[in-house]
């Protein structure tokens, strides 16, 4: 496949724009590829420097903040290549991406997507091919190739999918991983030497997830702006004893950082990032 049949999907949101740069900069830096096109998609207002930075071809925002599902759909529209490469705005890439083999891996008609893995190997994968490996967990976000018909088609599902109550906790990866299943598509996940190929560096700022599931497209139903689901076990409850014993460990956590920052730049940037999200009350 020629560079010109591929395209580069960025997908970020709004007060991200730190996270983005730094994303962009390491990816640029593991894959030496050229790409036939690239989107950003955004969902919220984003820094016209960070846009610069990037340099997209094409642009989707919506101004005010709809949720990932609505974003991604919105992308979708402005891809005419056979595949794309999904990158959001929270990667570290240690390792160099290979590009070439991915697409070969790609043109198997059984795989929908080929991503990088964020955990190292463990014995939950059945082994696929060399350094690909099938998760348990089936469809993931993480970056990597997917083909666009078939991804087109598992949305066009999400968009038409009856949404009420019973749905309201249902994200689009499961919705899209239940979608391969049905038509025999499978994910493959790429290890180098039963290690993680990509670093989830956001972790810190998880989108509150609302914002992911598919009822965010249906306004009578959406949680946005309504409810708050979290991404740490949204059935859990949080007890009193909870409660305080949070208390205890955060105020050891923010005690070891404050010290940890004036040697380390890690630990600076996740006091940024802590400042960051206290100037937004704490609201994703």
């Amino acid at each position: 496949m020629t560079n010109a049949g591929t395209t580069l999907v960025i997908f970020t949101c709004e007060g991200r724009e730190h996270l983005l740069q730094k994303t962009f900069e390491s990816f640029n830096k593991a894959c030496n590829y050229s790409f036939g096109k690239t989107v950003l998609a955004v969902d919220g207002q984003i820094s016209q420097t960070v846009i610069g930075i990037i340099s997209p071809d094409v642009i989707v925002q919506s101004f005010r903040r709809k949720g990932y599902v609505n974003n991604i759909t919105a992308a979708l529209k402005q891809i005419d290549t056979p595949c794309f490469f999904w990158l959001e705005d929270d990667w570290e890439f240690p390792v160099k991406v290979p590009i070439d083999d991915f697409l070969r891996t790609l043109d198997i008609e059984e795989v929908l997507q080929v991503i990088l893995a964020k955990n190292d190997l463990d014995d939950s994968y059945k082994r696929y091919a060399g350094d690909y490996y099938i998760p348990a967990d089936g469809f993931s976000a993480n970056p990597g190739f997917f083909k666009t018909a078939s991804v087109k088609t598992g949305f066009n599902s999400v968009v038409l999918s009856k949404k009420d109550d019973s749905t309201k906790l249902t994200g689009f990866e499961t919705f899209l991983n239940e979608y391969a299943k049905s038509n025999s598509l499978i994910t493959l996940r790429y290890f180098l030497n039963g290690q993680a190929t990509v670093y989830h560096s956001g972790e810190l700022e998880s989108t509150a997830r609302e914002y992911h599931m598919i009822n965010s497209l249906d306004k009578n139903t959406s949680l946005i702006d309504k409810e708050y689901v979290s991404g740490f076990g949204f059935e859990k409850k949080i007890s009193l004893k909870n409660k305080a014993g949070m208390f205890f460990k955060v105020w050891l956590a923010q005690l070891s950082l404050s010290c940890r920052l004036w040697s380390s730049r890690e630990a600076y940037d996740f006091a940024f990032r802590v400042y960051q999200a206290s100037l937004r009350k704490f609201k994703h």
